[in-house]
């Protein structure tokens, strides 16, 4: 008894695995990349608490210990690459036009769909590694109209021509601002404790305004993530808001905190690599696959009575 049980199991075990490896794809995928946007205070991830404006609950605090709140956060990630171990590789498309635009994503802390990234037509394989911009590089930057999400009108995220798109939108308040507020789009001009920090530049000119602060960045995965048409990976990326005003510089909210010209916004952009984490990542398996594989699992039972093992018909 029990060495049929032994070779019942065995059988269910290779019946298993063949229906898993004959079904396996290797056709174009899509993967979600989830840009989550947190504070994290002594170790401990929290998501963001946004305020109102006029609000005087401060719920953080810098690295000088100022306190402050947040009222608007946004901001531009674009050029979005995949790379793998054994030589896979993707390119998310990026392109302008007054129609539309490609490859750009303005993640937005208000609007919660804006945070999740889908990357279609990725090729079947594995990836353990992502790269992107924040900003908008010269190839977004045209003279002319653009539509899509690199709409002006829209997007709220553009200065001019020269300065180009803001790649990071910060807005809040602080006890400590002396007011004196300008260009905000959550908080009156000259609203009283604001702090607002527009930061981008898409090109250098030395001894001029324009500055390049756009942050090209790469994270490797602690897996490899399977891509193919049955599966539907998620990447998970973490933002800590806090990290940018002190990470590479502290930033002091008693200082130039109205933020509106490459120039000024060096140090908050110097800020930004170190925001930026890979957190985990999901091996997602869609309805489908999982409809196959209990199909997989009915059919190796009954093949049991039958002999024979493969995908070819329905379970009975």
């Amino acid at each position: 008894m029990k060495n049929k049980l032994f070779f019942l199991l065995a059988f269910l075990a290779f019946g298993f695995a063949s229906c898993e490896k004959e079904s396996e794809s290797k056709e174009p995928g899509t993967i979600d990349i989830n840009f989550d946007n947190v504070a994290i205070v002594n170790g401990t991830q929290t998501q963001l608490s946004m305020a109102t404006a006029g609000s005087t609950t401060y719920t953080y605090t810098n690295g000088m210990s100022q306190t402050f709140n947040v009222t608007l956060l946004r901001y531009f990630i674009s050029a979005i690459e995949l790379t793998g171990p054994n030589g896979e590789y993707f390119k998310d498309e990026v392109s302008v036009s007054a129609a539309g635009s490609k490859g750009y994503y303005l993640i937005d802390e208000s609007k919660s769909a804006s945070q999740y990234v889908t990357l279609n037509d990725v090729p079947a394989g594995e990836y353990n590694k992502l790269t992107f911009t924040v900003g908008v590089d010269s190839t977004g930057v045209v003279d002319g109209a653009a539509g899509g999400m690199l709409d002006p009108a829209t997007n709220k995220m553009f200065w001019n021509w020269n300065s180009g798109y803001i790649a990071v939108k910060f807005e809040g308040q602080s006890p400590v601002s002396n007011s004196g507020i300008t260009g905000s789009e959550s908080l009156a001009a000259g609203a009283a404790n604001g702090i607002v920090y527009h930061v981008g530049g898409w090109k250098n000119q030395p001894g001029t305004a324009f500055v390049y602060n756009n942050k090209r960045l790469s994270f490797t995965f602690d897996t490899n993530v399977k891509v193919d048409k049955d599966r539907n990976p998620e990447v998970h990326m973490v933002f800590d808001m806090l990290k940018l005003f002190k990470g590479t510089k502290t930033i002091d909210f008693t200082g130039n905190h109205n933020v509106h010209k490459p120039a000024d916004g060096v140090d908050v952009a110097n800020n930004i690599p170190a925001a930026f984490a890979f957190d985990h990542a999901f091996k997602g398996i869609t309805n489908e696959k999982k409809l196959d594989h209990l199909r997989g699992v009915f059919f190796c039972f009954s093949c049991l009575h039958k002999g024979r093992c493969g995908n070819q018909h329905l379970p009975v």
